[in-house]
């Protein structure tokens, strides 16, 4: 009997002890048992300040419903346009070519203007379309009478927006100051169709900045199509925003496409006056030598009369040839305006954009849960390090590295 207790006991599997039926150390074990236990340490520090936890996610939650409730409103009108193919020869009417003057010193360009469609976002929140923009007149909500959106813009703050900018908004505030100083040290200039470079004011320039963050272009490469996005405070205001900004977009990529036909309508122009000039000279020069030479017999007065009807004859087909070119350049011109089409008129939105109040107050409690149970954890950590003799050394070396004597000083007092 004996012997078989003991072979019982001895019996079972390779590396079990003797004596006991369950092994006293399983692979694995140990490392189970500290996970259970740091999950319990977690759970024990949350509900140990669970207060601290319930207070933040209260004063985030406060924080989103307030931004949420006081956030003004944002509508976004939309616009689509179509870019139309333009062609860019040359060619005259009946056959004529470019280099048709050139005999007399007249050499013609093409008239390809170098806009590629990819760019047309960059020219529709370009400075020279938004400067012309900020100069049109709106009517916004609340205001009393229409006007320019820089008058808007640089209109004295209301007693609620000013609490505003210097609490909620204070980061914002700040930030737009820093802008504004920057600014002003490096004025930004903006062409014109004339090509004269202007220098928009301190309020234009403010305006400018203001409106540059309500507008917006995507181009989609298959279809063709540009879509024009604005938002503002109205839904009416957002609409005349994105017309204004479709019709000055409209009338700069003309100026810019139409700029090599311009530059050569205002030569020919120029040239077609000269030579209308000049043909008047030479008649009148004809027709005095033949009213004192009614019947030249010399050759001296014959060789005469002949060179003052060979420059008449000159002159004629001058003047004849840049008359062509000058109706071929204006039919030109007039053929190129039309280079954007819109698909989709701006309309004013029925829904609004923005703030999205629920999206705004979850993410308030997202955020104070976070900050909540990192506060719990940070707080726990300096509980444990006071209750630890070398933990509370450390703690003390850190607050004199970090704090300033004057203030421990204070504290102390």
């Amino acid at each position: 009997m004996s012997t078989a207790d003991d072979q019982g006991q001895t019996d079972g599997p390779p590396g079990t002890p003797p004596g006991d039926g369950a092994p006293a150390e399983q692979p694995g074990y140990g490392p189970r048992q500290e996970d259970e236990v740091s999950l319990l340490d977690i759970l024990l520090v949350l509900a140990r300040h669970k207060t601290l936890i319930v207070r933040t996610v209260l004063v985030f939650t406060l924080l989103g419903v307030t931004y949420a409730l006081l956030a003004s409103e944002e509508f976004t009108s939309e616009a689509r346009v179509v870019r139309e193919a333009q062609t860019e020869g040359g060619d005259l009417p009946g056959g004529i070519s470019p280099g048709a003057l050139s005999g007399f010193g007249i050499s013609l360009g093409g008239s390809a203007s170098g806009l590629t469609p990819a760019a047309f976002p960059d020219v529709l929140t370009s400075r020279e379309v938004r400067l012309a923009v900020v100069r049109d007149t709106f009517r916004f909500p609340g205001a009393e009478r229409p006007m320019t959106y820089v008058d808007y813009v640089n209109r004295p703050a209301g007693p609620l927006s000013t609490v505003l900018d210097y609490t909620l908004f204070l980061p914002w505030t700040l930030k737009g100051m820093v802008g504004s100083a920057i600014s002003q040290d490096t004025p930004a200039s903006a062409g014109t169709a004339t090509g004269e470079p202007v220098i928009p004011s301190e309020k234009e320039d403010r305006a400018l900045k203001s409106i540059a963050g309500k507008i917006s272009a995507s181009v989609d490469e298959e279809t063709g199509l540009m879509t024009i996005s604005v938002t503002a405070g109205g839904p009416q205001l957002a609409a005349s925003l994105a017309d204004s900004f479709l019709d000055h977009f409209t009338t700069r990529v003309r100026e810019i496409r139409t700029e090599k036909v311009r530059e050569r309508l205002q030569f020919v122009e120029g040239r077609f006056e000269e030579a209308e000039q000049e043909l008047e000279t030479a008649e009148k020069r004809l027709a005095q030598f033949l009213e004192r030479n009614q019947n030249p017999t010399t050759a001296t007065l014959q060789f005469q009369r002949d060179r003052l009807q060979r420059q008449v004859s000159f002159k004629e087909q001058l003047y004849s040839e840049l008359q062509s070119q000058l109706t071929q350049t204006r039919l030109d011109l007039q053929r190129r305006q039309p280079v954007v089409t819109a698909v989709e008129e701006p309309v004013p939105p029925s829904n609004r954009s923005a703030p999205k109040r629920t999206l705004t107050v979850l993410l308030g409690i997202l955020v104070g849960v976070f900050f909540g149970m990192g506060g719990a954890f940070v707080k726990a950590l300096f509980d444990s390090a006071e209750e630890n003799t070398e933990e509370r050394k450390k703690l003390s070396e850190i607050r004199e590295r970090l704090i300033p004597p004057r203030w421990r000083e204070k504290t102390a007092t």
